[in-house]
């Protein structure tokens, strides 16, 4: 249904471009063409102002290619029938029609042609544009009126050229105005507009309506009036309404041009060089501020989007200027500061933040005003209603000869759920983290003594024989063996076992662990890994802890003389991890079938007990 819709209003649209509009615009140029060449005919029946040069010019400027052929056609066949009607002879009409068409065509294509559709008066440009082309257009319309109708009266061709230009300068903005600006058209359907035509037509009355008093001041007041109300569109419709009334009552003999010309061309000259004036004083002004007023529109709309943006973006600014007051906040920093925070200073806009960040941000911003050096910070901002806001602030001096109108520009973009987030992510971080050290712990660790386990202390092993051949350091391992500890379990239990292997394995750790780290491999077997210390010293050691615990009172009741045998051996150049296991295995190998409790070393290919 939606784009059945779409189609029927495009319908619609062509159809408009294609019939109505050229039909309005035909009538609409027979009617002025007729009521001008009858109220107000200047010298050899042409008129002082001809409004339907302005009206072909507008539409073909308004219409698109099949609407301005439609409209060609209905213009000369009103050519045709206005100037057949006022007694003008056939060939003449044929000339006249010819010179009205060639001037309309001939400002259309000096506009651009097909890119001429849509282009706005308003703009000065295109304004100063359209009139260079109305003026050349209308001497050039001039000379071929001339040349068709065979009259090269001077009175003829100025008066031609003249009133053909005025009826483009003055009708054709006006029309233009209406149908392609949404806004003069709003402007001119209001109360206010009733209120300004009353004063334009009331003071031209006055102005064109007696003689007695030199007046003609009037109507320039009451366009000005008009164009301050109205704008553009309105200056224009003021135009037109001076330059109707001033020239029926003109052709009436009354207002002040009838008293002071005698001869019709020297009335018509005078009103044309008098709408000239009116059009060359008023249409500037109109402009600027028509485009005054279009900035301020856009101005609004942008401080409206921008004010949308940063409401979206959560991006406010501020702006502090030592000469221009308190510190100026938008509404989305107001948001996170609060509706009453007023600062007047760098020091206040410091206040705004939390203690923490208070004194940093202050030096951060007085070092920006004293080196210009744009600045970027983070920083924390206690909202009104208890919250706090993470912000990331940016900003940058405006700087200036004068040091007293130096002043500081920033933005506070509200990062609060982007730094929730990197915090929530730093403290998953951190607890996977921790979780996977508790989790490489347990994997690591021997359940029951917590000491490493046998995959830990054999990479412990591994690694340490890979850094000595690096640095040279010597490597001695322990492997030490509880003796007869399948008897400690048949006669106390296993609970008594385990908790014997517990107190070895801590044993062990307090003696071992300022050398190397000691291990489980498995069962009643531990591992001893030292790094800097050679196997002697290593035996020593071993051999101390036996004494030791020969003497240790064991926490099972009735448990005595447990003893340990120990394979030791060193690492020698060239030898692997494996090497150097397989030697401590041999050792301890030979401890236990020696006698057990006892430490034997591996020495080359040799054993010493």
């Amino acid at each position: 249904m939606a784009f059945q819709g779409e189609i029927l209003n495009r319908s619609n649209a062509n159809r408009s471009e294609t019939f109505v509009w050229p039909l309005a615009y035909s009538l609409a140029w027979l009617v002025c063409a007729y009521i001008a060449l009858e109220l107000t005919q200047g010298e050899d029946g042409i008129a002082a102002v001809w409004p339907s040069s302005g009206i072909f010019v507008a539409s073909l400027l308004h219409l698109r290619g099949q609407g301005r052929v439609a409209v060609t056609i209905g213009v000369g066949i009103a050519s045709l029938v206005a100037n057949y009607i006022t007694g003008v002879s056939l060939l003449a009409c044929f000339s006249y029609t010819v010179a009205n068409l060639a001037e309309g065509w001939l400002v259309f294509y000096l506009m651009g042609g097909e890119s001429s559709r849509g282009k706005l008066l308003a703009r000065p440009l295109n304004l100063l544009r359209f009139a260079a082309s109305a003026i050349v257009v209308s001497i050039l319309s001039a000379g071929v009126a001339g040349i068709l109708s065979a009259n090269f009266a001077f009175e003829f061709l100025v008066s031609w050229a003249t009133t053909v230009g005025l009826g483009m300068l003055i009708v054709t903005p006006f029309i233009l105005f209406l149908v392609q600006s949404d806004e003069g058209r709003k402007r001119l359907a209001s109360v206010r507009t009733v209120w300004a035509l009353m004063l334009v037509a009331v003071a031209s009355l006055v102005a064109f309506g007696q003689s007695e008093v030199p007046l003609l001041f009037l109507p320039v007041l009451a366009i000005s009036i008009a164009t301050a109300a109205l704008g553009l569109s309105g200056a224009a419709l003021s135009l037109l309404v001076v330059a109707v009334i001033g020239s029926i009552l003109t052709v009436y003999d009354l207002g002040p041009v009838s008293g002071y010309f005698e001869l019709q061309s020297q009335k018509v000259l005078f009103l044309q060089v008098y709408f000239l004036g009116l059009l060359v004083s008023a249409l500037p002004v109109a402009l600027m501020l028509t485009q005054r007023q279009n900035d301020l529109v856009n101005l609004s709309r942008s401080n409206r989007f921008l004010t949308a943006a940063e409401k979206a973006a959560k991006v406010g600014h501020w702006r502090y200027a030592p000469t221009e007051g308190p510190v100026y906040l938008s509404p989305e920093a107001r948001r996170m500061v609060g509706a009453g925070a007023q600062p007047h200073t760098v020091a206040d806009i410091a206040e705004l933040f939390q203690d923490s960040d208070r004194k940093r941000v202050s030096h951060i911003l007085v070092q920006a005003l004293s080196t210009g050096v744009p600045f970027a910070f983070e920083a924390r901002i206690a909202g009104p209603y208890g919250e706090v806001f993470d912000t990331e602030c940016r900003g940058e001096v405006e700087w200036s000869d004068n040091p007293e109108k130096i002043s500081i520009f920033g933005t506070m973009m509200d990062i609060t759920e982007r730094a929730n987030t990197m915090r929530a992510l730093a403290d998953a971080r951190a607890h996977a983290e921790r979780k996977a050290e508790e989790h490489q712990a347990l994997a690591e660790t021997d359940h029951l003594t917590g000491i490493a386990n046998r995959r830990k202390i054999l990479a412990v092993l591994e690694k340490t024989v890979l850094d000595a051949r690096g640095t040279g350091d010597k490597v001695a391992l322990a492997i030490v063996d509880v003796d007869h500890f399948k008897s400690v379990n048949d006669r106390f239990g296993h609970e008594a076992g385990d908790r014997t292997l517990q107190v070895i394995a801590r044993i062990l750790s307090e003696r071992f662990d300022d050398v190397g780290i000691v291990g489980r491999l498995g069962g009643e077997e531990f591992l001893v890994v030292a790094r800097g210390a050679s196997a002697g010293e290593l035996d020593q050691r071993c051999t101390a802890l036996r004494d030791f615990l020969c003497a240790y009172a064991w926490p099972v009741k009735d448990l005595k003389d447990v003893t340990l045998s120990i394979g030791i051996a060193e690492l020698a150049d060239g030898s692997s991890e494996t090497d150097i296991l397989n030697a401590a295995d041999k050792a301890l190998y030979f401890a236990k079938r020696g006698g057990r409790n006892r430490s034997v070393v591996f020495e080359g290919n040799l054993v010493r007990v």
